[in-house]
């Protein structure tokens, strides 16, 4: 049973869809420190969670070897794919809400951060 393996990682990414859909305020763009916001820290945590799960995920299953063997690459890939594409749709599809470069950033600083920890915790699981 494949989808076992996804259950939390795709309600994950729906919470997260979710959370891109809802209604804010065009908020002014600001400089570099704009990542030290709180909602920059948001972004990165959910998408740590999200790169951490999908690896594990990836892993657990034995239906495709190569995904399996790549589990880390692949899920790096698909995050931030994720994320940009997000990103992009928030801007033109939801309202009051728009596409921050800052978020993406965010993003991907939340899957780097989940690879460096997957990397110095489950190095010999993963590899």
């Amino acid at each position: 049973m494949l989808w076992r393996h996804f259950t939390f990682t795709f309600v994950w990414a729906s919470v997260i869809l979710i959370l891109y859909g809802i209604p804010g305020t065009n908020l002014p763009s600001v400089s570099f420190w704009k990542l030290l916001e709180p909602d920059k820290v948001v972004h990165a945590g959910i998408f740590l969670i999200l790169m951490c799960s999908l690896t594990f995920s990836i892993f657990k299953q034995h239906r495709y070897k190569t995904l399996k063997r790549n589990s880390l690459r692949s899920s790096a890939i698909s995050c931030l794919i994720y994320g940009t594409v997000l990103e992009l749709f928030q801007g033109a599809l939801f309202s009051e809400r728009f596409t921050d470069v800052y978020d993406i950033l965010a993003n991907a600083i939340g899957v780097l951060l989940g690879i460096v920890i997957l990397k110095l915790f489950f190095r010999d699981i993963l590899t």
